[in-house]
């Protein structure tokens, strides 16, 4: 059987490290930006405020998990300010493979939920607020949404979080019991 990183090696990521789930550093400050104001998918998805529930309300998601594995999508000669379509093709391609990493680490572990940038997608449309979750077991839980600081999470276990010109890098995270 595979390791946890064979298997994050194997689907692609630039980069990758194992994670207890208690070192995952979260503030209530962070999840302040969640809202109307600051971003396009607030109000918009199961996983995102207000649906999502309140910070406190969330930080079960992480404290009650075991470990986890973050990952990073990483692409180079992109524009981030201008590149538009380019950095929403790494982001899909971030969150394809995200989804196979969690739907892989299902077939061995136990609780797993699976943590990107921007909210769910899953479905391409969502059902909020008018019907229930279509895929509540695929759901992409938002990092922003739990106050995770990913910048400082990611130096936690040992991975670059720098913002470099012409460097992206989408963040992933899969935690289990």
């Amino acid at each position: 059987m595979p390791s946890i990183e064979e298997i994050a090696e194997s689907i692609g990521f630039s980069e990758y490290a194992l994670i207890d789930a208690a070192d995952v550093i979260t503030s209530k400050e962070l999840r302040e930006g969640c809202n109307a104001q600051a971003c396009r998918k607030y109000g918009s998805c199961w996983t995102c405020p207000p649906a999502a529930g309140t910070f406190d309300e969330l930080q079960p998601n992480i404290r009650t998990k075991r470990a986890g594995v973050l990952v990073q999508t990483i692409r180079d000669n992109i524009d981030y300010y201008e590149d538009w379509e380019a950095l929403a093709e790494t982001r899909d391609l971030h969150n394809e493979k995200l989804d196979q990493l969690a739907n892989e680490l299902r077939a061995t572990q136990t609780g797993v939920l699976e943590f990107s940038t921007g909210g769910c997608d899953v479905c391409g449309t969502c059902t909020y607020p008018d019907a229930p979750c279509r895929k509540p077991a695929e759901q992409r839980l938002s990092l922003s949404a739990h106050g995770v600081a990913v910048g400082s999470t990611c130096k936690k276990a040992g991975l670059d979080y720098s913002f470099q010109n012409g460097r992206v890098r989408f963040v992933g995270m899969v935690l289990f019991d």
